[in-house]
């Protein structure tokens, strides 16, 4: 690992830690467990890459750190349909049907692909796939909150904001670098950089004192039942 990779990776600590400081003081973490689930994962792969790279900085450990953030990803955006959609019957068995549709065909997606060099495989075919999938997980509880118009916190608001441009964007360019045989540079250098800008924007959202609801309180705890710890 060059000097240069480890001090992206330190620096992206700070924003890291920023989120998780400002997610708790604000008290937000019960609006999205899995949330924080993924932004504590990151930190620790991130440590554990940067301060012991000889240990850790491998293609094992990658997968297995890539495979838990791709389970959390499609957790955080499971657990935000559920909790956007609890108080509308309608919507809500919409949402359902769409993340059963999109995990089945994220998964039939993954079938048959070939066993032998499970490195490659992982890094050119198993990861790519899974980020569109994540993408269109993402994509498509979005479209739903805009097409029923309900009414979404804005913690959660920007947890969609960040994950949507930055897997749209890495998903083109893992296509991209892969066909001109770039995948180095792009997970060396392009995607820390990028995600360091991520992290940085989730610290500013953490922090970010709620707005004012647009609908009343009472259908504010009708809707959002669980915004009433905040």
């Amino acid at each position: 690992m060059s000097a240069e990779q480890i001090f992206l990776l330190h620096v992206t600590k700070v924003p890291a830690i920023l989120a998780l400081v400002g997610i708790f003081s604000r008290r937000r973490a019960h609006l999205c467990w899995t949330f924080v689930g993924y932004l504590v994962t990151v930190l620790v792969c991130n440590s554990l890459f940067s301060f012991w790279p000889d240990q850790f900085y491998t293609r094992w450990f990658w997968i297995l750190q890539q495979g838990l953030l791709d389970a959390l990803k499609m957790g955080i955006a499971v657990e935000l349909s559920l909790r956007t959609f609890q108080a509308f019957p309608g919507a809500s068995a919409t949402a359902r049907r769409m993340l059963l549709v999109l995990l089945l065909a994220t998964s039939a997606a993954l079938v048959g692909m070939p066993l032998h060099g499970i490195d490659n495989v992982v890094l050119l075919e198993w990861h790519p796939r899974v980020l569109t999938g994540t993408i269109w997980l993402m994509n498509g509880l979005a479209l739903l909150i805009t097409w029923y118009r309900v009414p979404v916190h804005a913690y959660h608001k920007a947890i969609l904001l960040g994950f949507v441009p930055y897997l749209l964007i890495f998903a083109t360019a893992v296509s991209l670098f892969k066909e001109h045989g770039l995948m180095g540079p792009l997970h060396e250098f392009a995607e820390p950089t990028a995600y360091l800008v991520l992290m940085s924007f989730w610290a500013w959202a953490s922090w970010k004192p709620d707005s004012r609801p647009e609908a009343s309180p009472a259908v504010v705890r009708r809707l959002q039942p669980w915004r009433a710890h905040a």
